[in-house]
């Protein structure tokens, strides 16, 4: 007999730890199938180990044992990941799959945590208010989202406190602080922590860019700064991005959301298995379940009337796909990343960039989303610019040096001794529009060990990409001047990753089945208890990190799915009173 459960949920990261927490507490009993570990944090108690974690990727998923394949248009043919992530290539788990393990991305994530603005949710719109219909990018496929940031700002509230987020709030009810965000979209009240110790490399870069007419403000981060349900403070270790936390003081739903869960006793935690396929009835229209393969690769079917997939964005696609759900041709269509456009500089001051975390420095939004500056290159939207003061280890910053000083011998040993303790880097995330040219399928000849066909990406950077690169390389040439920076330098405006777990957009949301997979909450069109949620939702992408989003996306899944479904009684029979919720 099959074992049966009210819901199935496939990846327990960012989104379905959340998910886990918020069904189970209401008396759901809900299996969870995570392909990765369920770490305890004894196994993090040493994680200073750059070869391991960065060179190595310990915790991501290599291409060894989760293939994925690129291909620049589809007349070229696809090669596997890594390419080079760097001058040796590694798997530096920013140019590749997320981890792989309960708390999936969260587990290595720097722990930036924006909310979109308002006009990221309606960037068509936007664009043509400030530009003219006939700037839209031709032929892409960008639209406004189903729902706004007032729609969402109640869950971005709730990852916020419930998470564990730190910052310094700018638009609280229309009341601004000196200091913060003059730019902030409306909130309701502030972080439930202040912003984490600041590292001195930011501080030169405040200055600069205060000089310069611009308005700094403190990152939010998913860091507790002080202690916070039950968690110690930071202890600026220097190994963040990439890095397992060895105190637990970032968040992740490996130490938040799913230790939760479990006390509650109604989630069933398998670790180490693979789910293969979305099980279906046979006229294809409500999902019963799901077949998954254990760490002794013995096969399994489970049943449920509701399965979520909150698997890295990419995998949803690809699990939808070998199940022979195409949604009308939209699974896999509209793949978005980042570019990063890195600029890196020397500072005359020390910035012992090997204390502290990833980002326990500023940013500026004064040329964010609708707020681009005037430019000849046709670029259409903003990003914030991001200055980057700490978690810098040697063989990074080896991998990140000036290209044009020699990597061995004499020269190299001067430059990396004079120069190391006083790098200081900077990052956009410009937007990468929608086309039908950018999508993800099965590749017709790669297969992971199981015998699934690895996912296969098209995609190539568009001229706007590149120039959207080269106008925030001006303004971070500017802020570095300003600094008085002896030497910068500045990453390609096409770089040769096409993988930056930022990567989205590829079971996008929305009413229409013909242009969208799921709806709002997550529920994928035509199949009856089948439900996406995470990254793959968004509709546009703008310069924002996407993981706040996809937590406060997560809090509104679950609440509808407790809501249609009856779950704080049980699952039960669905009726016509909360068959449709509506934001």
């Amino acid at each position: 007999m099959k074992e049966k459960f009210d819901v199935i949920i496939v990846g327990l990261g960012a989104s379905g730890g959340i998910i886990a927490e918020q069904l189970t507490a209401a008396g759901v009993r809900v299996l969870g199938l995570e392909k990765g570990a369920d770490y305890t944090q004894d196994d993090f108690a040493v994680k200073q180990d750059e070869l391991r974690y960065y060179q190595r990727g310990a915790i991501v998923s290599g291409g060894t044992v989760d293939p994925v394949t690129w291909r620049a248009d589809n007349k070229s043919v696809a090669r596997l990941f890594p390419w080079s992530a760097g001058v040796l290539g590694s798997d530096e788990p920013l140019y590749g799959m997320p981890a792989i393990g309960v708390g999936g991305g969260t587990l290595h994530w720097a722990g930036a945590a924006y909310r979109f603005r308002e006009a990221d949710f309606r960037m068509r719109s936007a664009i043509a208010e400030r530009f003219g219909e006939s700037s839209l990018p031709e032929g892409s496929t960008v639209a406004d989202w189903p729902i706004s940031y007032a729609d969402l700002e109640p869950y971005y509230e709730k990852a916020e406190w419930e998470q564990g987020y730190s910052g310094s709030a700018g638009n609280i009810k229309g009341q601004f602080a000196p200091g913060t965000n003059p730019f902030d979209p409306p909130r309701n009240r502030d972080f439930p922590m202040p912003p984490v110790q600041q590292c001195p490399g930011d501080v030169p870069w405040v200055a600069a860019t205060e000089r310069l007419g611009m308005h700094p403000f403190r990152q939010p981060l998913a860091m507790n700064s002080v202690e916070y349900k039950g968690r110690p403070a930071c202890v600026n270790c220097g190994f963040c991005h990439g890095y397992p936390c060895h105190v637990a003081a970032r968040s992740s739903t490996h130490v938040t959301s799913v230790p939760a869960a479990k006390l509650t006793g109604n989630l069933d935690l398998r670790p180490h298995s693979r789910v293969i396929q979305v099980n279906r009835t046979p006229d294809g229209k409500r999902v019963i379940g799901v077949t998954y393969v254990d760490s002794a690769d013995e096969t399994h079917e489970v049943e449920a009337p509701i399965v979520i997939l909150s698997a890295y964005a990419l995998e949803n696609a690809r699990l939808m796909l070998v199940s022979g759900i195409t949604g009308r041709g939209q699974v896999g269509a509209n793949f978005m990343t980042h570019n990063f456009g890195w600029f890196a500089s020397i500072l005359p001051e020390a910035t012992n960039p090997f204390l502290g975390t990833f980002n326990a420095s500023s940013a500026i939004d004064d040329f964010t989303s609708e707020m681009v500056p005037d430019n000849d290159l046709g670029v259409l939207w903003g990003s914030p610019v991001i200055s980057v003061t700490g978690d810098l280890q040697p063989i990074e910053a080896f991998h990140l040096m000036n290209p044009g000083v020699q990597k061995y011998g004499l020269e190299f040993k001067h430059w990396m001794r004079d120069n190391y303790t006083h790098m200081h880097r900077m990052y956009s995330q410009t937007t990468n529009f929608p086309y039908p040219r950018h999508y993800v399928d099965l590749d017709p000849s790669i297969k992971d060990r199981l015998g699934v066909p690895a996912i296969r990406i098209t995609h190539e950077w568009e001229d706007h990409d590149a120039n959207s690169v080269e106008l925030f390389g001006g303004i971070k040439r500017r802020i570095a001047q300003e600094m008085g920076a002896k030497e910068t330098w500045m990453d390609s405006s096409r770089p040769p990753y096409h993988l930056s777990t930022h990567d989205v957009g590829v079971h996008r949301m929305g009413y229409d089945p013909e242009t969208s997979v799921t709806d709002p909450f997550g529920a994928v069109h035509d199949i009856d208890g089948l439900y996406a949620v995470g990254g793959g939702s968004f509709v546009s992408y703008g310069g924002y990190n996407p993981t706040e989003t996809i937590q406060a996306l997560a809090y509104l899944s679950a609440e509808h799915l407790l809501e249609r479904w009856g779950c704080a009684v049980g699952l039960g029979t669905r009726t016509p009173e909360n068959e449709r919720h509506v934001l």
